[in-house]
């Protein structure tokens, strides 16, 4: 899996254009993966590693735990201009 930066920069981005959701998840689950592919990091989610799958409005999504804490994390702050440090 990327590293945190990397990943924040890309959930960041992908909430700013609408790919990922903003709102919290109606249903989620959490178990190992199936080799899916993460929908913030864009890499598989193996047999071997936690994942958190969800429904939303507009569909379900898929994520590495760790991914899915750092978008959590970034649609409750906004996806506003950031500054050094935070």
């Amino acid at each position: 899996m990327a590293d945190d930066a990397q990943v924040r920069r890309s959930i960041c981005l992908k909430l700013e254009m609408g790919i990922l959701p903003k709102s919290a998840a109606s249903r989620l689950w959490a178990g190992l993966g199936a080799n899916e592919v993460c929908s913030a990091c864009d890499e598989t989610v193996t047999r071997k590693q936690k994942l958190h799958e969800w429904e939303f409005q507009d569909g379900k999504s898929v994520m590495h735990v760790e991914c899915w804490e750092i978008w959590n994390e970034e649609r409750l702050r906004g996806t506003g201009p950031r500054r050094e440090g935070q």
